[in-house]
């Protein structure tokens, strides 16, 4: 289990600090609070220790336990310093250890982030900026503020960051591996849409959810992630939007050289000859015959200079494990993840799924579970490709 260490200082801000628990415990890790003076003149020790694991204040400061500057960080994976207030902010920069909140954050060689809140012009001012760049040459991250109305009715930059971006900063930060750090990762999500006309088009079920949980996992990893999706989500991290799948062969020749492309859109395997405009029901009383032709292999086509993984969803369990074989093969793909879809298990936009992964000389199955682990597992086995 992860622990990071909250830091919260005297900011009006303070109040989204709970918010950042909810979201770590949610998460599974361990948080630990440490709380400045400051701070305690808005909230109470008890509010944190409501939400928290463990918390350190001047209240409860003793050298008989950890509740100490020098022992309360020893086992953080991680410092998260928000919302930071200028003043703590400034002291931290310069070594200023007469509290116990700046005592403990210089008591630790754990990776540190900082979110700033604050006015405008003390924002802004030259020793705030100053400082902040000093942190960063010492390889803290800074979680930049945003512009809004702020608590003293200002408009400007210095309002907190929102508390989505620091908690996605704050778990790519824990989660970070190695063998993921600069790798460029492209996934493919959604279902395409082909015209019929302007107002009609051939599209399926696909939801887009096992792509944004790969490409969520991805990035929580450490890659630099880029997703092409028909559905849009809020991300973290590049995204791009297609309807037809000829703007996602056009999307594709654009990142041909990625180091891995993961194929997860469910791509029409027919297109319809257009009509122009809108077609008339009364133009056509008896029915309407739409003529069909296949539609190019869109991952079997494309140039890709990395590792090509392949996605091929199946109905019939006897046929399924060949099929998946022969595309690994036809396709010249390094991995196909194989899900078979079955009423009241897996089924189109479920949270849950479970997949057969095939290799050249090999196969594993991923049982069925929340697609932001299988995403992980998943994640895991392609360093082996």
């Amino acid at each position: 289990m992860k622990t990071i260490l909250l830091a919260v200082s005297g900011s009006i801000a303070f109040y989204k600090a709970y918010e950042l628990i909810s979201l770590f415990k949610k998460e599974g890790f361990k948080v630990k609070v440490l709380l400045s003076d400051g701070v305690l003149k808005f909230a109470s020790i008890m509010s944190f220790e409501a939400l928290a694991d463990e918390v350190l204040c001047s209240l409860n400061e003793s050298w008989e336990n950890d509740k100490n500057h020098i022992a309360f960080s020893k086992d953080c994976d991680l410092i998260l310093f928000a919302p930071a207030s200028i003043n703590s902010i400034n002291k931290l920069a310069l070594g200023i250890a007469d509290t116990l909140f700046i005592q403990t954050l210089i008591a630790t060689k754990a990776p540190l982030i900082i979110a700033p809140a604050a006015n405008t012009a003390m924002y802004l001012h030259f020793s705030t900026q100053n400082s902040l760049r000093l942190l960063e040459q010492n390889k803290a991250l800074i979680i930049k503020p945003i512009s809004k109305v702020l608590a003293c009715k200002d408009e400007g930059v210095g309002a907190l960051a929102e508390v989505q971006t620091i908690f996605n900063e704050s778990k790519r930060m824990l989660l970070k591996q190695d063998f993921w750090v600069d790798k460029s990762v492209l996934i493919t999500g959604g279902g395409t849409k082909e015209k019929i006309d302007e107002v009609r088009c051939i599209s399926n079920f696909s939801s887009g959810k096992m792509a944004k949980a790969l490409a969520d996992a991805f990035y929580f990893l450490g890659a630099k992630v880029k997703f092409l999706s028909s559905v849009h989500f809020d991300t973290p991290y590049e995204l791009k939007l297609f309807e037809s799948s000829q703007e996602l062969v056009n999307l594709l020749k654009a990142y041909k050289n990625e180091d891995y492309l993961f194929m997860v859109a469910a791509v029409s395997d027919f297109v319809c000859e257009n009509f122009k405009g809108k077609i008339k029901k009364k133009d056509h009383p008896q029915g309407l015959d739409l003529h069909l032709k296949t539609n190019i292999d869109v991952l079997k086509t494309c140039e890709f200079k990395g590792k090509k993984i392949g996605f091929k969803m199946e109905f019939d369990k006897q046929n399924a494990l060949k099929n998946a074989k022969d595309m690994l093969k036809e396709k010249k793909l390094d991995m196909v993840c194989l899900n078979i879809l079955s009423k009241g298990r897996a089924e189109f936009g479920s949270q849950k799924s479970e997949f057969e992964l095939f290799f050249k000389d090999e196969s594993v199955k991923l049982d069925f579970k929340d697609k932001e682990k299988l995403a992980f597992e998943i994640a895991h086995l392609c360093k082996g490709l």
